[in-house]
């Protein structure tokens, strides 16, 4: 019975900060596609990074202004700002400053960032005061995230004048592969992969890529301890403890930063006040996103609650 034949070269072909090309072969027929696809969905779909979310410039109601004594429109500096390239550590949050006001270029070095943000692209263009007397000032709200989410999905601020932004998180740019045959001893129709990246600067193709292959490891492995039974629900939690947790905080939810600080603007603060809400008050709250929302019930759900409860109800109930 023939081996099965695993890859003997895994190389780099060409690797810097934005751009990688690496080879791996031999493959079994039909495995270099098989790979490829995985990575590239994996690569371009679930690499987290950091975006621009919602922007808020002094004077400014809406997108479709004007601003005097600036060269550029509203529409002209989003794009601007869009290009900005950020690397946010430990945080999933941050509030950025733009403050100038003299005439002349303002560049994304212009910008004060707090010790766990880097700029990579300092020297991006953003706009051209060019008028005296003139200033600029712009709020930025970055978050990390992965994929392309729109500004109706993202975390709204209920404060007037923040403007909502479509938000690419993805620091990888571009993924593709080709599939080639290889020679094994006397056969030739073995597979030869070679793979190929490109990053905004963030993440180096060689990390993205580590990252991508971890998940789908972790993903793979899961499925080498498929079980014969039907997972059993947990037993109902006593009456007693259930309404002991209506008294904790909100923070004990697992949840992120973003959805915790989305309640704190609403007033809610402990579990008791948020399982009252409906699904469709928190909703029509600005400062409620889709995202957050999700978080938000699956969190209650593993503790045992859910949105809409009647507390009066559950106290007869215990009685």
């Amino acid at each position: 019975m023939k081996e099965f034949i695993f890859p003997m070269k895994i190389y780099w072909e060409e690797k810097d900060k934005t751009y990688g090309r690496f080879v791996v072969e031999p493959l079994e027929r039909g495995y270099g596609t098989t790979i490829g696809n995985a990575l590239r969905r994996v690569l371009l779909s679930s690499v987290y990074g950091s975006a621009i979310t919602a922007i808020k410039i002094e004077g400014v109601q809406h997108e479709f202004s004007t601003i005097q004594g600036i060269q550029e429109d509203v529409l002209q500096l989003i794009a601007n700002l869009k290009n900005l390239r950020f690397d946010l550590k430990d945080s999933d949050l941050e509030i950025l400053y733009l403050e100038k006001s003299t005439p002349g270029v303002v560049l994304a070095s212009d910008i004060k960032t707090p010790p766990n943000v880097n700029i990579v692209n300092k020297d991006a263009y953003i706009a051209t005061i060019n008028a005296p007397n003139t200033s600029l000032k712009i709020e930025m709200r970055i978050e990390r995230g992965k994929g392309y989410v729109m500004s109706e999905e993202l975390e709204q601020i209920g404060e007037i004048g923040w403007i909502v932004l479509d938000a690419d998180f993805s620091p990888v740019k571009i993924a593709t592969f080709h599939v080639e045959a290889t020679r094994v001893a006397d056969r030739t129709d073995y597979d030869k992969l070679t793979f190929e990246v490109s990053t905004n600067g963030v993440v180096s193709p060689e990390v993205a890529v580590q990252q991508s292959v971890e998940l789908i490891t972790k993903h793979m492995n899961m499925l080498t301890n498929i079980s014969y039974e039907v997972p059993t629900l947990p037993e109902p939690m006593p009456p007693d403890e259930l309404m002991e947790k209506l008294t904790f905080s909100t923070e004990e939810l697992d949840i992120s930063q973003r959805a915790l600080n989305s309640l704190k603007r609403i007033g809610v603060t402990t579990i008791g006040e948020l399982v009252q809400l409906t699904e469709d008050e928190l909703k029509s709250s600005k400062n409620i996103g889709r995202k957050a929302l999700t978080e938000i019930k699956e969190a209650l759900k593993n503790m045992g609650f859910s949105l809409g409860m009647n507390i009066g109800e559950q106290r007869r109930t215990e009685v």
